[in-house]
């Protein structure tokens, strides 16, 4: 069982610290929600190793590395991510109608980001369908799918035919 110097030394750690280790790993890595969970993680590998920091003073710089740590393992993961996604063919004649340029852009949306994009207008899942899915809310499909698509437009040109074959906008042109 914790012993309650730990827990209290830790709690004090979180409430002091906490919102700057989101900030350090939010600069390194471009995504609050990233940067949420990171920092959460490291609060979780200080518990889990909290007798290898030899003194409370030394708590904080753990934490920083293993903030910059994890961040460095993310953005690696994420470059797979995108070299991979880079790497895609293009679509067969058989497949639905997607351009390497959509293809790419996605590639450069967050992990959730991409899968509300790709389930709502790739599958044309129902919002509620793709929340299932992801085991998120329908509010969070909803503003995920809605700030992916702003950070989407910028990338893309109006003649670029949007996922699915659709045209770019969601409505059809004369």
């Amino acid at each position: 069982m914790d012993s309650p110097p730990r827990n209290e030394a830790l709690a004090a750690l979180h409430q002091r610290y906490y919102a700057d280790l989101v900030r350090l790993a939010f600069a390194l890595t471009g995504d609050w929600g990233l940067a949420e969970e990171l920092t959460q993680e490291a609060f979780v590998r200080a518990r889990r190793r909290w007798g290898a920091i030899r003194r409370a003073e030394s708590a904080p710089a753990y934490l920083r590395a293993t903030v910059v740590n994890l961040a460095r393992s993310s953005l690696r993961k994420r470059v797979k991510e995108v070299k991979a996604w880079l790497e895609v063919p293009a679509p067969r004649q058989t497949e639905p109608s997607v351009s390497t340029d959509v293809l790419r852009a996605l590639a450069r949306l967050p992990r959730r980001k991409r899968e509300c994009v790709v389930l709502r207008y790739y599958l044309d899942l129902s919002e509620a369908e793709t929340a299932a899915t992801l085991g998120i809310t329908v509010g969070t499909v909803k503003s995920q799918t809605a700030r992916a698509l702003q950070r989407l437009q910028p990338l893309l040109s109006d003649s670029s035919p949007a996922l699915g074959g659709r045209p770019h906008g969601g409505e059809s042109t004369p």
